[in-house]
């Protein structure tokens, strides 16, 4: 993705397109960060989903379920994961979209929100007749976050009732960690519990190469077998780097590792403008490269910004300015600046150099 500054520090950014369609007055906004592009599917304006596509391992997650209507069958089968922020109709409703799309013989997509995500998705499930799928009906694994655990349920379209599982502890706000990866959560308040998230990728790890001689080491399998000790946080794995020699991964990892920080995405929307929840994302996103934040109403309509629980422009700024984020990427414009759109950028523009403005 092509930008450039502005004289007023703002960042122009040309819009990459690529699989999903750009829609008249509000095309499709994307950026790569690393390994992962990050599209915010309905543009500024449109129902909140934002795809993140892990471009190594031919998978995407969606940060909340807006209108799916631009989305691309085949995008909908690399789904993995879905983050929902609540279940507000702009938030959830391509929900049904998305169920359909998984008919067939796919794994369960798991789907994660705040309490009560689980309601609403069976009721959206058990409204339809399902008497033709067979054994080919969608399955999703839910999980509702609760602040220090998530509540967990394994559903299939079709099936007579959920399954209840066993409750998952989140330490340190973390609702998923993979070897590559983590999802970092924050609970705000909207009138309405809401989350925000943050993935938060895993650097690379790299060996001492200095270390490993004075050890007297030689590299080997062992290393690969080491650094994903560390990756799946196993630190009592016995690692062998010969047949003299054992070692618990942890021990081992701290002389011959290093790991370099990956590159943050935070994603935040529908959050009143309160100290609490201005603290909170502002933990969450803090040094990000990269973060999408609501900036529903301009300055000077801070009066409905605070009756319907949104943010201002300016709002969005001081979050991104406080976090110290490489770049903010804006969106959830309300319509009513529809044909404003650059009234909207100048003022954000007026109160950050961190702005990314799509062409």
């Amino acid at each position: 993705m092509d930008h450039k500054r502005h004289s007023e520090g703002a960042v122009q950014v040309s819009v990459e397109l690529g699989a999903l369609t750009s829609v008249a007055n509000d095309p499709q906004v994307a950026v790569r960060v690393g390994p992962v592009v990050a599209s915010l599917v309905n543009g500024v304006c449109g129902d909140p989903l934002l795809q993140l596509r892990l471009l190594h391992q031919a998978r995407s997650l969606l940060f909340d379920l807006g209108d799916t209507g631009r989305m691309p069958l085949r995008s909908a089968h690399q789904v993995t994961d879905v983050f929902i922020s609540h279940c507000h109709a702009d938030h959830i409703g391509g929900f049904m979209w998305f169920l359909r799309s998984r008919i067939g013989h796919f794994p369960p997509c798991r789907l994660f929100g705040p309490p009560g995500l689980m309601r609403h998705i069976a009721g959206m499930i058990s409204g339809i007749l399902w008497d033709r799928v067979e054994d080919r009906g969608p399955k999703f694994v839910v999980h509702e976050w609760h602040g220090d655990h998530l509540k967990r349920w394994r559903i299939t379209a079709g099936d007579s009732a959920p399954t209840v599982l066993e409750d998952q502890p989140t330490p340190g706000d973390v609702l998923l960690r993979e070897p590559e990866f983590q999802v970092r959560a924050a609970m705000l308040d909207h009138g309405t519990p809401v989350l925000a998230f943050a993935l938060e990728p895993f650097g690379k790890l790299q060996v001492r190469n200095d270390q490993l001689q004075t050890e007297g080491l030689k590299p080997g399998p062992w290393l690969h077998d080491l650094k994903m000790a560390v990756l799946r946080q196993r630190p009592d794995e016995l690692i062998s780097p010969d047949a003299r020699r054992t070692y618990r991964a942890e021990n081992l990892a701290h002389k011959l590792l290093i790991q370099a920080p990956g590159e943050k995405i935070a994603y935040g929307t529908d959050f009143a403008h309160t100290p609490e929840n201005i603290r909170k994302i502002t933990k969450l996103a803090q040094d990000a490269h990269t973060l999408f934040c609501e900036a529903s109403f301009m300055a000077v309509d801070e009066d409905q910004a605070r009756r319907t629980h949104h943010l201002t422009t300016r709002a969005c700024a001081e979050i991104a300015n406080a976090a110290r984020v490489r770049q903010l990427i804006a969106f959830h414009f309300s319509h009513r600046y529809e044909r404003k759109r650059d009234e909207v950028y100048r003022e954000l523009a007026g109160f950050t150099d961190r702005l990314v403005i799509p062409d």
